[in-house]
Order: C-alpha cells, then structure tokens, then sequence
C-alpha cells in the first residue's frame, strides 16, 4: 500500500506514547505480574503498529478507532492484576485530539469504554468500587488531555493570516483613541511640558528654565520658559546631559538640571539658571529640585504617554514615507524611463522633419517628468534624523535641487547641539523645501539664499530670492496653504512677503520668537554653498 506523508503530529504523538510505556515498566516489571507484562509487551505492539498504520493510505479515523478499542481491551483484561496498565487509557484520547480535534477525543473514549464494557462483561467477577474508580479517573485525564491536545492542534494547523496584525492594531488604536478623549491633560507633550515647566516657574525664581526629552538617544529641547531675554547659560545643555545620564540633581552656581522619573525610569529632564542675586545654597536648591522632581512625578507619567504616542505617530508617517518612495523608484519612474526608450526607437525611425520634431519635444517633456519623479522620491527619503541635523537636511535637498535645476542656492545654518521635536523638524524641513521649490520654479531668480537658526526649542528658518517678487494669485497658492498648516501643526507662524532689494521673502519661526533674529548675519564658518 503506498505511503503518504507523515502527520504534522506524528512526532509529537509517538513520544507521548514511548513516555507512557517508559513510565508504566518500571511498575509492571517491578510487580512480575503476568497479565502485567503480557499487557505492556501487548500496548508495544499496538503502538508500534499505529505508528506504521499512519504512514500508510488507511483511513485515519479508522486507525484511531481501531486503537483506541485495542487499549480499551487490553487495559479491561489486565486491569485487576496490574492497575497502572489504565494509565494507557489517557494516550489515544491525547494523540487522536490532535489528530482530529474534539471529534477524534469523543470517539476515541467511546471506543475505549466499548472495549472496557465488552471485557468486564465477560469476566466472571465484577469489579470492585476501587477499580471503577480507577478507570473513571483515568478516563476523565484522557478526556482533559484530549481537548488540550485538540486546541492546540487547531492552533498548529491555523493558516497564517496576514490581516491579523491589522486587525489587532485597529483594535489598539480605536482604544487608545477612545482612552484618550478621557485624558485630563490630552496627549500633546509640548502642553504637558509647559505646564511642568509652569510649575517649576511658580515654585523657584529661575530666568529661564527648559524641559529636555531624549529621541533616538539625542537630548531635544520640548519646551521653554523665560522671564528674560538674556541668552542661554553656557553650561545648561552640559548639565542637562549629565543629569539625564546620572539621574540626580545637579547645581552649578546658579545653574541647574535635575531628572523627571516615573517608575524609576528617566524620561525627561528640566534644566535652567536661577534669578541674578539669589544665593543658591541659602536657598537650599540642590533640595528643592530633588523636592519638586517628587512632586512633578504624576505630570511625567503623562508626558511619557503623550511622548511614545508621538514616537507612534512619527513611526508610522515616516514608514508610510519610505514605502511611498520606493513605490514611486520602482514603479512610476521606471515606467515613465521605459517610455522614454521607446520615443527614443521612434525618433531614429521618424518619416518626416515634423514628426522628428514632435518626438524630440515628447522625449524632453518624458525626461522632465522623470526629473520631477527623482526629485519628489528623494525629497520623500530626505530627512533630519538623530545623525542629521535640520540645517544639514536642509543642505541637502538644495544641493539636490541646485543640481536639477542649475539655480545656485546657498544655506547658512546657526545651528546648537541641543535639538527641536523631532515632528517639529519634520515640518520645518518640509516647509523648507515648499519655499526653494517655489522659488526655483516661480521667481525666475538667479540665486536663492536659506537661512536656519536653531536655539532650540526656538527656531527660524527664511528662503529668499532676488526674482520678481509676490505675482497675483500667488499668496493664496496651493503650495502656500500647505506651508501655512504645516506651521500651524508645530505652532509656528509663516510670514510670506517682498525681500529687501526685490524679490520674495518666506519665513517660519517657532518657539520664543524674542530669541530669534532674522536680520543677523551667520558667520562665514556657517555658510554651506548648494
């Protein structure tokens, strides 16, 4: 009879059988009772042949039907002289539960107490209280053992569904959505850090204070609170850093950091400079920061959710992002590229001038297109990540641009260690780009000249242009509406108007607009020429 292929369980199945046979010998040989070892030599053979049986062509439900009353018989036969044989009694229920589900476990018991039924009628003596007892326990552990088996074979054979982890992420994020209408404080970390920095405010006299929070192992300024216009301490990142990395409080004359924790864990850090002509160890500082950071606990625990829901967030726009790219690579612009060879056969192939013409107009409006594909897939992969400051970013899609267009674009970027949002940089990135796209496609300018300033959390970026200036139509563009709801969602503001000597000028700031000036001159070391 030809063979088929071994059942998935068949392993499985054989090792339980050779565990019961190794935990009923020791017993049975033990006793040397006959009926004892006829018995277990009669389960070996039994066994043995089931496992052969399987691997043939015979029916399934058969072969365990046909054993299961097997061991049924032998276990009513030996039952009296040898007990522990009725541990046998729990294997067919268990191998066929995970060969054929609750059916195979049902049908499996039904044949076992037939075969049991059919010995002990015939015996001459009934059997005592005790042995009834026994057979019944050992048939309700084959009944649990075979219902286990059976849910985790209908696990086992379960196809993969690839829409499941969708399905149990809509589930998650319908909740998180409902739990979040039923947040006090919402889950927007930039509100949450200005009202812990509001209350480090009304509790110490401090010129300035800043709330830090590490993305992607970076120290980034989430919020800021001044009541001066006096620059930042020099040493107040340095302190923020050791703070963080340390977790305790740290006094440097009348600058200080001090850790915010929840569960024991760091997850943001507030530094800043105390009032001029206050004596910080009069004062007591280094305790009431370790004071305040006790009392500050509960508002962290809601800055740490609100912070993994815009680190959800950004995951998911910045992987939505990349596979919009390589779809565009590898689908669009390859298509359009392949349409380009074609027009390129035609020309070679042109019966008139005019139709020769048309073609070379066709293949350059093919190769512009292509251009414009390029440009949009490396503006989609192009952003300020941990390794990659703003103004670097911002470099970098004007040298790509300066190159495809030919227009010369200079960036110059003021930039310090400490770090905006990671969403913050996002948008200004993007707007950036908005305002030289803009400006190379509508301004007809020679030169372009991009100016970012990073004091974080404060930031300005400004595009300007010697070209022909604001055209009619333009303020309310597409383009520019974008970049006006781009600076809405980070709080910023857009300012869209003629440049000094002519031309346009676009700007966005964000944070402490005070600390920001536009008219400032970067330094020659900063200039990065596209």
């Amino acid at each position: 009879m030809p063979a088929r292929a071994q059942h998935p369980h068949s392993g499985l199945v054989d090792g339980a059988r050779a565990f019961v046979l190794l935990a009923l010998g020791a017993p049975v040989l033990w006793a040397r009772e006959v009926y004892g070892v006829l018995g277990l030599l009669a389960l070996i053979g039994v066994w043995l042949s089931v496992s052969l049986a399987v691997r043939t062509r015979l029916s399934l439900a058969l072969i365990c039907l046909a054993e299961a009353l097997v061991v049924g018989l032998i276990c009513g036969i030996a039952f009296a002289q040898a007990p522990a044989l009725l541990a046998a009694l729990a294997v067919p229920p268990f191998a066929h539960g995970l060969w054929r589900g609750a059916r195979g476990v049902a049908a499996s018991l039904s044949a076992e107490a037939i075969g049991l039924v059919v010995v002990m009628g015939l015996g001459q003596a009934a059997p005592t209280a005790d042995q009834m007892a026994d057979v019944f326990t050992w048939l309700v552990t084959g009944f649990g053992l075979g219902l286990v088996a059976s849910f985790l074979g209908s696990l086992a054979d379960e196809e993969p569904d690839s829409s499941a982890p969708y399905r149990e992420a809509r589930l998650l994020i319908r909740e998180l959505l409902d739990l979040s209408g039923r947040l006090s404080g919402g889950l927007d970390p930039t509100s949450m850090a200005g009202s812990i920095l509001e209350e480090v405010g009304s509790e110490l006299p401090v010129q300035r204070a800043v709330l830090h929070v590490s993305r992607d192992d970076v120290l980034i300024a989430l919020a800021s609170h001044s009541s001066s216009e006096e620059p930042d301490p020099s040493n107040v990142d340095e302190l923020a850093e050791t703070a963080w990395s340390e977790g305790s409080v740290q006094v440097v004359g009348h600058d200080f950091a001090f850790p915010l924790t929840t569960s024991g864990v760091t997850i943001a850090v507030v530094s800043g400079r105390l009032a001029a002509g206050l004596d910080p160890e009069l004062l007591g500082l280094t305790k009431q920061l370790g004071s305040l950071a006790t009392r500050l606990e509960p508002i962290a625990l809601r800055l740490d959710t609100a912070q993994l829901f815009a680190e959800f967030r950004d995951s998911a726009t910045s992987d939505e992002r990349r596979r919009l790219a390589r779809e565009m690579h590898d689908g669009v612009a390859q298509d359009i590229a392949s349409m380009g060879y074609i027009v390129d056969a035609l020309i070679s192939a042109a019966p008139t001038p005019e139709h020769e013409a048309a073609l070379h107009q066709l293949r350059s409006m093919i190769t512009s297109v292509v251009g414009e594909v390029r440009h949009s897939v490396m503006t989609l992969r192009t952003q300020a990540g941990s390794s990659e400051s703003l103004g670097a970013a911002i470099a970098a899609l004007a040298r790509h641009l300066s190159d495809v267009s030919g227009m010369p674009i200079s960036v110059t970027a003021d930039e310090r260690t400490s770090r905006l949002r990671h969403e913050v940089e996002a948008e200004l990135l993007r707007i950036a780009q908005e305002a030289m796209n803009n400006a190379v496609r509508h301004s007809r300018a020679t030169v372009i000249n991009v100016h970012c300033r990073v004091h974080a959390p404060s930031a300005e970026i400004v595009v300007t242009d010697d070209g022909r200036g604001l055209q009619p139509g333009r303020r309310d563009s597409h383009g520019l509406s974008i970049m006006r709801e781009r600076a809405a969602l980070i709080g910023g503001v857009l300012d869209v108007g003629p440049a000094e000597g002519g031309g346009t000028r676009v700007s966005v700031r964000v944070g402490d607009s005070a600390r920001v000036h536009p008219d400032d001159n970067p330094s020659p070391k900063d200039r990065i020429d596209a």
